[in-house]
């Protein structure tokens, strides 16, 4: 049995011991579940029925004593005592003994484990890991989203697909340890982490490769002014260590005094291959709107591309793709005399950007942007800017900001012609699964 890497040292409030401790491990009280579950941090207060336990990886946690195994606390006389001069850490008996702690039921329950740098350990089922972040369904905090970075390592209970870069998938037992990825199977590998591009259960249940998101917005107004206004989007993904399908839907609806002002719906659906860390095809690029308000009737365009990543980090994701493609619009009105429909050769780029400006905050900008005939619009582009905080476990507060634009907008029946822009700013609540 391989002994674990040192846990973290208990952080100590004063500024100066604080900097000078900023790269080492942390000390504290710890938690052990009756599930094998190990959380480091401080109790902040109990009773006979529960323990309210800070924890540095999952936050303020109430556990029922029914749930607790074992409660280590450090005492005061042993939290230890630093110079603002040094950062060399103590060594104590107790810090030993923690050192070589790993639950019992690793390799032996069915169950997945994952222990991170701070020393923690979370039981439960790994979903996946892709683009650097490690889905984890864990006992105690239900899916988790984590980076890959914080993580030491990953002990899977059951075989998975695993992909490395230049390399085909390989279907085996797969255990991360530190900075190594080992692979047993029909080839047996043992490869450095940064050679990892994802890791997908397989074989069994196709649910697995599967995660949904869905935020919904309502706003309603009566009295002089009576007003409705209903913001939806939708997130639909299918993952597995090399490909990326995912179908995204947003849609807007306002009535106000009872004259519909906005309804328009787009649904994006998109099939990437993963080449290497940087490059991936795009086979499919489709996307379906429609504005009656703006005159389109219904609009689709249909893409091949290439994509390219600038940054795939930690907390950091940006990506540029296109290619040609073609696009069909079939317009509400038209003058006399002028086509009902425009098909024209396309041309499509599109943009995504992520960063994770805290914990529980993330920003998200997507942008797509189409060249097409002068009679469909010559250019148009959709931008949506994104703040999503995280208010509990699946359920985030989302605030988005969308740009539609259309260079040309096709005049209607009377003349009237659609504004070439159109802003919304929606809020709404989004559940993740």
């Amino acid at each position: 049995m391989r002994p674990s890497p040192p846990g973290l040292w208990l952080k100590v409030p004063a500024l100066t011991i604080a900097l000078c401790g900023l790269a080492m491990p942390g000390r504290g009280d710890v938690l052990i579940g009756t599930n094998g579950d190990r959380f480091t941090g401080r109790v902040i207060s109990e009773t006979a029925e529960s323990v309210i336990f800070e924890s540095e990886l999952a936050g303020r946690l109430t556990i029922p004593r029914a749930r607790i195994r074992e409660l280590q606390r450090v005492p005061t006389s042993e939290i230890p005592s630093l110079s603002p001069f040094t950062n060399a850490p103590p060594t104590t008996a107790s810090q030993s003994t923690n050192n070589l702690w790993r639950p019992p039921g690793v390799g032996k329950d069915g169950s997945d484990w994952l222990e991170l740098k701070s020393g923690e350990w979370l039981r439960g089922e790994l979903r996946y890991i892709q683009h650097r972040k490690v889905e984890f369904d864990s006992d105690e905090l239900n899916d988790s989203s984590l980076k890959l970075k914080d993580i030491r390592q990953v002990l899977p209970s059951k075989p998975m697909f695993t992909k490395f870069e230049g390399r085909d998938d390989i279907y085996g037992t797969v255990v991360i340890s530190n900075e190594t990825v080992q692979v047993f199977g029909p080839e047996q590998l043992n490869l450095s982490r940064d050679q990892l591009t994802g890791i997908t259960p397989g074989g069994k249940r196709e649910i697995d490769f599967w995660s949904a998101k869905a935020s919904i917005g309502l706003n309603l107004q009566s009295g002089n002014t009576r007003q409705a206004n209903m913001s939806a989007s939708a997130e639909l993904a299918r993952r597995t260590p090399s490909t990326l399908m995912q179908l995204d839907y947003l849609g807007n609806y306002s009535v106000v005094q009872g004259t519909e002002n906005v309804n328009n719906h787009r649904l994006t659906t998109t099939y990437d291959i993963r080449l290497n860390r940087h490059w991936f095809l795009q086979p499919l690029w489709f996307e379906y709107y429609l504005d009656p308000v703006a005159n389109i009737a219904h609009r689709e365009t249909v893409a091949v591309g290439v994509g390219y990543y600038i940054f795939d980090q930690d907390g950091l994701e940006w990506n540029f793709s296109g290619g040609p493609g073609y696009q069909n619009t079939r317009f509400k009105t038209v003058e006399f005399g002028q086509d009902s429909s425009a098909s024209t050769p396309a041309g499509v780029l599109q943009s995504s950007f992520k960063i994770d400006l805290t914990r529980k905050l993330k920003f998200n900008q997507t942008f797509s942007a189409t060249v097409m005939s002068e009679h469909a619009g010559t250019y148009s582009h959709h931008t949506v800017s994104a703040l999503e905080f995280e208010i509990k476990r699946h359920l985030d507060l989302d605030v988005s900001f969308v740009w539609d634009y259309l260079q040309n907008p096709q005049p209607e029946a009377g003349g009237a012609i659609p504004q070439h822009s159109d802003f919304r700013l929606n809020v709404g609540l989004g559940v993740r699964y």
